[in-house]
């Protein structure tokens, strides 16, 4: 058998490329597919024969479909054929299989594809309608059909039958990509982007697809969406290699440079060099022709497919698990009589290509280690030249990408201190030899991984014999050990750990069993800061050597399980919430089971995807009698003792772990024991239907959060059945029964950002959204025919926003209240039935303090534009001030750093941006980048101001806080420089401010700054991202008159609206837009709890900026009218604009922001900072009335935590 290994280009209509055909469904990804890949797929067909269609069978009642698996049947004999490379003998066996299993669809798909590749294009028909006639709606089959038509070069029947497959599946991405395919043929271009953005609606994290596009855009001349595309991939992709980073900066400097036709050809051989990385064959395998998720099920032919059941249950005992540790190769020579094991497992990308590491030995010994990896199917031992070589006594070992570029890394404590092996990204890992902050310790008995302190990047906690360690990741490759300062060193150290969402409000909290065997919740109390909650929640009376987090009763909540000490009971806790933990009557079904082994590891596992979480215990006893120990739960009959359906091979565990070995469904167990490692495999757990969820968090330009999401809490709906989980590992199942479809998930990321997904796919990979979730109320504004999105205001104010962080001190933004006047222009602002109506709405993760509102009418000769000066400046606040231009000039030359001309994307105000600057590694930090500009002669005189209008993408507060952690990531505000006398370049203007959000001008008094008579440009230096839309210089303010009417406010109301739509203004690298009229209703954000104003009339609160204010939820609306009848009459000649006034406050609900979970502390005026302390507080007994008259409405995020598990779907998006 010979296939082309190396993929080729697409370039024909043909989906077949290679002298053999992909018979069956495996065989489909060996086209196009690189070497790694490929090889593994075969090996897929060899381990294949064992055990296949175990779970096929548990889908019929009849005796015919049992016998139809048996190991001599038909279907099995085909499938050995197809691993042969018998084709012709192959299609006689799945002809008799089809004769002994006429309802088996698999068998029709097999077939079919077998005559498709021999070009029996009316065989391909008959077993096509065949299985159709079984499942009319089969997507594969229709799959299979169009792949014929478009061989038969009948283009037509290929897009109807495509067309036919999206009627019934309208995420179906290989249909999607079938039809770019086919206008890439047809040269229909638009057709061909058409159907790649389609794809990236179902499946984001796609960066072939992103390649692709990347490609398209380029060549249409489309240099900001093509330069989108391809730095997106660096947000998703792991780090570069140095052979893919040299063509991907060349081609970004060259589309920076408005020059897409050079650029094209390092597009081309960047897209060359990511075609042989795992990331890109793994994106090809999700979207090719008949690329079914299932295809890589090493192990079990079984599917998620659209069966028709006949029964509507599945029967858990019917499951094996199989020791296939050989089988796989995995051996661990002269390990005998362990006492002590170290585990570590990692799939880093979620296609079965794993790292395990483990090692054996007794206290006091050297241990004796292996490392191994998979990415051809079996797994090889990975050799000490690799670099991880050890020869000391190992405690504990985990895998985390401490630097977040997509490589796992590889923790191991031993007794001479933590050592840390840094993975290449190329199957060798370097051990980091320099001091990077993990101290020595040498007791170090647990490792647990996450990010605790919610700053985007996995700390270390060092679960200890004596006090545990806690290693605050800096972000910068070093670490600092804060234990004492965070309250988690402890009076004894912790044998056992877990983290989870125990209070669901937001942050993870850490759960363990202590040396001594005490119980212990701490809790996440953010900033830096964890409480011991253990008796508060009533687990301070309670012992145990193993602990885990997961919600079993799947009430949203997380419960913990206790393994028990030996001779003592184990413990299975109900979370109740504010009541604390219950002991669940269940418990003693455990304590019966365990009291006389012991314990060393606890694991939730849903083995039979019916949706409920089972137990794995491991544990030795001393008579040779099984350790290792499997419960079910069925949730209204208990649990039940399910270790009987677990291998007598494996009876002994020191250390266990999960993960879906084989990719099809359902969670395969791994083991460490005193005997050495194994793997046991789960045949059959995918009889019910699944989901696989994995999760990539942006990295470049983001970093937000970790690019696994570990820490996430997942929850999904299907039906009548909710599920919480906590991410944990690269891919997680989350099983449904019976169930067919899943309703709605709900990503909660470790930053906080909910994600919402209706309808999701069953092998659904979610990416991050790169969206802001703090920043200002909107306003809008009546423009005659409709409302429209003018700009975001009140962004003066970032109550509790921290700023910098110096030991047990934070510096925090300013407390003064925003006072800012924005102007509306007058084409935005009509009267409606006499009145201005404008709408300002709060649509974030925020509470705003709304204080006091003014309207003014500009008015003015049309002659002279007026500007209000909308830049971000420290208090004091500039006034009521406009700046009148007659003369308005743009630079003669405006380039960036480089040299390259960019004064085309200035001269207009058209909402195209300057965007040829690098992002740095956070949102909101760029490169270091310039903006020079050659003013020319007219920049003369004494009244020169600069005006640019532009927007910024601004941090956030967990964005501070991680920057703050050391000194290598600052922002740099924009300066302004000049030349001096010695023609270089100074700084006369440390600070210009930048745009206040999106939309904004800033004005820069340029009067008396240059040095030198003649030479007029400026240079403008920054790291942040800011984008420049318009540019331009007055010489000289008119003098024209402008006349101002202050308007009377005549009505406000508070109600709830909800949330717009949004969209990209102006491209690719415009701010986020808002459609007023399309809105959606729901529970979107984690409410700030606290009493807001009640809805109704506020128009006492706005008149005057007293104290008394207007506390606005997310999702509230005011609407203000003011009274237009009072106005004169313009003169001929003249127009009429707007400036609006607002003073307040706004507190985001990032989980580093300060009091950021709670409407109080309140602002007032009179604070000196905030969060204030001591004896300072906001006085209610002088506003007493104000508060029981406005402030009634009592809100909680009650229903945020409920949003799914109630039921309720609305608002999810």
């Amino acid at each position: 058998m010979r296939v082309n290994i190396k993929r080729k280009a697409n370039n024909s209509p043909d989906i077949i490329h290679g002298d053999y055909p992909y018979l069956h469904p495996h065989f489909f990804k060996l086209i196009n597919m690189p070497g790694k890949l490929l090889i593994r797929c075969c090996f897929t067909l060899i381990a294949a024969t064992c055990t296949l269609f175990f779970s096929a069978c548990k889908n019929k009642n009849d005796d015919s479909a049992n016998d139809a698996a048996g190991s001599n049947s038909p279907r099995i004999n085909a499938i050995t054929f197809l691993h042969d490379g018998k084709f012709n003998e192959a299609e006689i066996a799945f002809k008799k299989a089809i004769k002994t299993d006429p309802d088996n669809i698999l068998n029709y798909v097999d077939l079919s594809l077998i005559y498709l590749n021999k070009n029996k294009f009316d065989e391909v028909e008959k077993e096509v309608q065949a299985g159709l006639k079984i499942q009319p709606k089969n997507t594969d089959l229709m799959q299979i059909l169009a792949a014929s038509y478009i061989k038969q070069d009948n283009k037509d029947a290929a897009q109807k039958q495509l067309n036919q497959i999206l009627s019934v599946d309208g995420k179906n991405i290989a249909a999607y990509y079938m039809l770019s395919t086919l206008a890439k043929n047809s040269l229909d271009v638009a057709a061909q982007q058409y159907n790649l953005l389609k794809i990236l609606e179902v499946n984001p994290s796609n960066i072939a697809v992103r390649m692709q596009l990347t490609e398209l855009l380029a060549a249409q001349g489309k240099t900001d969406s093509s330069l989108y595309y391809l730095q997106s991939i660096k947000k998703i992709a792991p780090e570069f290699s140095e052979l893919a980073a040299a063509p991907y900066k060349e081609a970004v400097a060259l589309l920076q440079k408005d020059q897409p036709e050079k650029a094209a050809y390092y597009i081309q051989q960047f897209h060359k060099v990511m075609e042989v990385s795992r990331i890109y064959a793994t994106s090809m395998a999700e979207i090719e022709p008949l690329a079914l998720p299932e295809v890589n099920a090493d192990f079990n032919d079984s599917r998620f497919t659209q069966a028709d059941y006949k029964n509507n249950s599945t029967s858990w005992h019917n499951i094996r698990f199989t020791d296939v540790s050989q089988t796989l190769g995995i051996t661990t020579p002269g390990i005998s009589n362990s006492t002590r094991s170290v585990l570590a497992l990692v799939d880093d990308d979620g296609t079965g290509n794993m790292y395990i590491y483990s090692s054996f030995g007794v206290p006091g010994s050297t241990s004796t280690h292996f490392l191994f990896k998979r990415d051809f199917g079996n797994f090889t031992e990975v050799p000490s030249t690799a670099g991880v070589d050890l020869k000391t006594e190992e405690l504990a070992a985990v895998f985390a990408d401490y630097d977040n570029d997509g490589y796992q890394d590889l923790f191991i404590s031993t007794t001479k201190g933590i050592v840390l092996f840094q993975n290449r990204g190329d199957g060798n890992f370097s051990r980091v030899r320099k001091d990077i902050g993990l101290s020595e310790i040498s007791d170090g008995s647990k490792l647990l991984t996450a990010d605790f302190d919610q700053d985007g990047d996995l700390d270390l906690y060092v679960g200890c014999a004596s006090t545990n360690k806690f290693f605050r990741n800096n972000g910068d490759g070093t670490f600092s050990e804060q234990a004492g300062a965070m309250n988690l060193a402890l009076t004894a150290g912790a044998k056992d750990m877990d983290f989870g969402d125990w209070d669901l409000d937001g942050d993870l909290d850490i759960a363990m069993v202590t040396t001594n065997g005490s119980v212990q919740l701490m809790n996440n109390d953010r900033h830096s800061k964890f409480s011991n909650y253990t008796d508060s929640v009533k687990l301070s009376a309670y012992k145990g050597n193993a602990i885990a987090f997961a919600d079993y009763n799947n009430d949203g909540m997380p419960d913990l399980f206790v393994g028990g000490i030996k001779g003592g009971n184990s413990f299975l806790f109900k979370n109740t919430g504010k009541n604390g933990y219950v002991v669940d009557a269940a418990s003693q079904v455990f304590s019966d089971v365990l009291k006389n082994i012991n314990i060393s590891g606890v694991t939730f596992i849903d083995f039979d995807n019916d949706g409920h979480e089972d137990i794995l215990v491991a544990g030795t006893t001393a008579d040779g009698s099984k350790g290792l120990q499997l419960f079910h739960n069925d949730t209204t009959k208990g649990f039940s003792n399910a270790s009987g359906m677990l291998p007598e091979t494996a009876t002994q565990g020191l250390h266990t772990a999960i993960a879906d070995l084989n990719l099809d469904g359902d969670d395969d167990i791994f083991m460490a024991g005193p005997a050495g490692l194994y793997i046991i495999r789960n045949d059959g757990g995918n009889s019910s239907h699944y989901m696989q969820v994995q999760l990539t968090g942006l990295s470049y330009g983001n970093n937000k959060n970790n690019r696994l999401g570990i820490g996430a809490q997942v929850e999904l709906k299907a039906g009548d059945l909710y599920q919480l989980k906590t991410i944990k590992r690269a891919l997680t199942n989350f099983g449904i029964g019976v169930r067919d479809s899943f309703d709605a998930v709900r990503i909660i990321w470790p930053n906080g950002m909910p994600q919402y997904i209706s309808d999701p796919s069953r092998k659904q990979k979610f990416i991050e959204q790169e969206k802001l979730k703090g920043s200002c109320p909107f306003l809008y504004a009546w423009n005659g025919e409709k409302y429209v999105f003018v700009k975001d205001m009140m962004w003066r104010s970032a109550l509790g926003m921290p700023l910098a962080i110096n030991g047990k001190d934070t510096t925090y933004a300013f407390s003064d209240a925003s006072k800012e006047y924005l102007l509306i222009p007058g084409e935005n602002l009509k009267p409606k039935n006499g009145k201005y109506s404008i709408k300002i709405t709060e649509e974030l993760w925020e509470a705003v303090y709304f204080d006091k509102a003014e309207l003014i009418a500009v008015d003015h000769p049309d002659s002279v534009d007026v500007f209000a000066d909308e830049r971000f400046t420290p208090p004091p606040f500039a006034g009521k001030k406009l700046y009148s231009v007659a003369g308005k000039y743009y630079p003669l030359k405006a380039t960036d750093g480089n040299g390259d001309d960019v004064l085309d994307k200035i001269k207009a105000y058209d909402f195209q941006y300057i965007s040829n600057f690098g992002m740095g590694k956070f949102q909101g930090l760029a490169e270091d980048h310039d903006l020079v500009l050659d003013l020319g002669d007219k920049a003369s005189g004494n009244n020169l101001h600069l005006f640019l209008r532009g927007w910024i993408f601004p941090a956030d507060a967990s964005i501070n806080t991680s920057m703050a952690q050391a000194d290598t990531y600052r922002q740099k505000p924009p300066s302004l420089q000049v030349i001096d006398k010695d023609g270089k370049w100074k700084t006369v203007i440390p600070n210009i401010g930048f745009p206040m959000g999106k939309d904004k001008m800033v004005i820069v008094d340029l009067s008396n700054k240059f040095l030198t008579p003649n030479d007029r440009r400026v240079r403008i230096q920054t790291n942040m991202q800011i984008y420049w839309d318009e540019i331009f210089f007055s010489s000289s303010l008119s003098k024209a008159p402008v006349n101002m009417h202050d308007l009377t406010m005549t009505s406000a109301s508070l109600g709830y609206r909800g949330y717009s739509s949004t969209y990209t203004k102006g491209g690719p690298y415009g701010p986020h837009w808002f459609d007023y009229y399309n809105v959606s209703n729901g529970q979107k954000w984690r409410d700030l709890s606290g009493n807001y104003t009640r809805y109704g009339d506020v128009l006492p609160l706005l008149k005057q900026a007293d104290d008394e204010y207007i506390i606005c939820n997310s999702g509230d609306e005011i609407s203000i009218d003011f009274d237009a009848s009072g106005l004169p009459a313009l003169p001929k000649g003249w127009k009429r604009d707007f400036l609006i006034y607002s003073e307040g406050w706004v507190k985001d609900g990032d989980l580093n922001t300060a009091y950021g979970q709670t409407v109080e502390p309140l602002p007032f005026h009179a604070m000196p900072a905030y969060p204030y302390t001591g004896e300072i507080n906001y006085p209610f007994n002088q506003h007493k009335t104000y508060m029981q008259q406005y402030n009634t409405r009592k809100v909680s995020t009650d229903k945020f935590k409920t949003a799914l598990n109630s039921g309720n779907k609305a608002g999810l998006k």
